[in-house]
């Protein structure tokens, strides 16, 4: 072999490898990576056990790696949809092969499993709750309209679950926060859905816009996040001084950039751009960040929860910019709205 031949081979290998890595990070999803070990530390930090640094590093660790597991799961189990409505996805492109993110989505599912068992019985039974809530809603309750969405969202509850259940038995003041998660991330994903609602028709998904239209859809989700901050305010009641006052002035910021989310989704409900849903997620994507840090300073103090939360801000909108719009709608530029022929009203 020549030594041009040998260059070009070396190019090419290592074009390949650049290819094969880019499309593991793209499968993370890195822009919603923080969100989850968020939900475990508020978890945590609402228990009134010992906040050992250990116990937080797991609150932590655990729900990412099952966050990144279920993204290759969840990845696995839509590559045909992807093939049909996003074909320039990592594995309906080839460029990640459906068994490596199938050993990937597993290995990471038992790495989850084992951190369980480590820290006890209690959060065993979360874990096994949380790979049964995966593995339904990839396998079949997501082409089935709001319990997709139901059991979507409670993926986030069971990370806050989590991270409590580390530090001490589950108590009472634990209860608006689930409920508050629940709502929200059940909210989150209905919009999600209304972005993917052409794409979800095609592959024979039944989701709720697909159903009964993007209006029904876009006033479930508000809906939805009306109770999801009304809970959230019962919650400020396990806070003193000035730790509640810091939760409640970032509870209503938190819901003033909600709003920013929804309000161009109302107002363009019937004929829903594809561009405006997916801005009005990543904006949610922002905001849900805020949200856990709320919780995890009406406990631990605003100034580690500001310490997590700026970084993780900065990181999210980054990534977002970088790989989101490409992720989700690939070259297409998906600007102008449906024609009418395709209205989901």
């Amino acid at each position: 072999m020549t030594d041009s031949a040998r260059s070009d081979c070396s190019a090419r290998s290592a074009s390949s490898a650049a290819a094969t890595v880019m499309a593991h990070v793209q499968t993370w999803r890195p822009y919603t990576l923080w969100y989850v070990g968020f939900l475990g530390l508020a978890g945590a930090a609402l228990s009134d056990g010992s906040h050992s640094g250990w116990r937080l590093l797991a609150a932590w660790s655990t729900p990412t790696l099952g966050w990144l597991g279920g993204h290759y799961l969840s990845d696995y189990f839509d590559r045909h949809l992807d093939g049909i409505a996003k074909p320039h996805r990592p594995i309906p492109s080839g460029r990640l092969p459906a068994s490596m993110a199938l050993s990937c989505g597993v290995l990471l599912m038992l790495a989850v499993a084992v951190l369980a068992v480590l820290t006890g019985w209690r959060t065993s039974l979360v874990a096994v709750l949380s790979v049964a809530a995966v593995l339904s809603y990839g396998l079949r309750l997501k082409a089935l309209g709001i319990a997709g969405n139901l059991v979507r969202g409670a993926l986030g509850a069971l990370a806050l679950l989590y991270g409590a259940v580390i530090v001490a038995p589950l108590g009472w003041t634990l209860v608006p926060f689930l409920v508050a998660f629940l709502l929200h991330d059940t909210a989150s994903n209905l919009v999600g859905t209304l972005r993917d609602i052409d794409g979800d028709r095609a592959g024979g998904y039944r989701t709720l816009p697909v159903s009964h239209g993007s209006v029904v859809g876009v006033w479930t989700a508000a809906g939805l996040y009306a109770g999801a901050i009304a809970a959230a305010a019962i919650g400020a009641t396990v806070g003193h001084g000035t730790t509640r006052l810091w939760y409640l002035l970032c509870l209503a910021g938190v819901a003033g950039v909600g709003l920013m989310a929804l309000v161009p989704l109302v107002t363009q409900r019937r004929l829903l751009p594809v561009r405006i849903a997916l801005h009005a997620h990543e904006v949610l994507v922002l905001e849900r960040l805020a949200l856990a840090a709320a919780v995890i300073g009406l406990r631990l103090g605003a100034v580690p929860a500001l310490a997590l939360l700026i970084p993780a801000l900065l990181l999210t909108w980054w990534t977002q910019r970088r790989l989101r719009t490409w992720y989700e709608l690939g070259t297409a530029s998906a600007t102008a709205p449906r024609p009418k022929g395709t209205t989901y009203a």
